[in-house]
């Protein structure tokens, strides 16, 4: 599959970006394996920025030195996601033990995206979202973990451990995936994240920078104080000698 990426990543009318965004991509004799995710730092919380970051940190690694390999083995998505988790699961034990250690709470959501053999995996905390936008249409295939009055309800830090809202699919040409922070989503609507990004009218990845541009631009010109971030990833049409695998 051809694929092609872009993101946004702007601090809005804070001071300082507690987001944080991640894209990784490897050609192997499996296909193409992309990694992408989004996490945003709990505002009223200190050190937002430094638990967003860590945990993209800790998924860039992992996902070279475990992921990788395991599905250069053929290994199921079982394994997969159970791998997932315990690197999740270190990495909420490392903040922690760093927050413990200041006296501090600190917290980020995490949405997480792999595109492997046809197939995507998403784990997710939090709200921020992932969307596939298909065929003129726009899905939200995460959930907003939030409570009375738009609190959030899970995420990843100085906390127990949230549940982790998992997703298996499978991907097609002409599709396109959008992770972003609910400082990007909230002050526009999926028909105009729909009428932006719409596949078959992005060409470049050029494009897909200006227009998610537009939709950050847009989102403060309505008001929106907080962080946006957001990757988009298109997958365009199939390589040539790659036929794919089931998981």
């Amino acid at each position: 599959m051809e694929v092609m990426s872009g993101f946004y990543w702007d601090s809005g009318k804070k001071e300082i970006n507690q987001d944080s965004v991640l894209v990784e991509q490897v050609n192997t004799g499996k296909g193409r394996i992309l990694l992408a995710a989004v996490s945003d730092g709990i505002g009223g919380l200190p050190a937002g920025e430094v638990a967003s970051g860590f945990l993209m940190e800790r998924l860039q690694q992992h996902f070279y030195e475990e992921i990788l390999p395991l599905i250069r083995k053929g290994k199921s998505s079982k394994k997969i996601r159970h791998s997932f988790f315990r690197c999740l699961y270190e990495t909420v034990g490392m903040l922690q033990k760093y927050a413990d250690s200041r006296e501090i709470s600190l917290g980020a959501t995490l949405s997480v995206l792999l595109l492997m053999k046809r197939r995507y995996l998403i784990l997710h905390v939090g709200d921020s979202r992932i969307y596939e936008i298909r065929k003129k249409r726009i899905r939200q295939l995460t959930e907003d973990h939030r409570g009375e009055g738009n609190i959030l309800t899970r995420c990843m830090g100085s906390f127990p451990m949230s549940e982790v809202y998992v997703r298996f699919g499978r991907y097609h040409k002409k599709t396109g995936f959008l992770l972003c922070s609910d400082g990007f989503w909230g002050r526009a609507a999926e028909e105009l994240l729909l009428e932006m990004l719409d596949p078959s009218e992005i060409l470049t990845e050029e494009q897909i920078q200006k227009r998610l541009s537009e939709i950050g631009s847009y989102g403060k010109r309505q008001g929106e104080r907080d962080n946006l971030s957001a990757i988009y990833v298109l997958l365009k049409r199939e390589e040539e000698g790659f036929e794919g695998n089931s998981l």
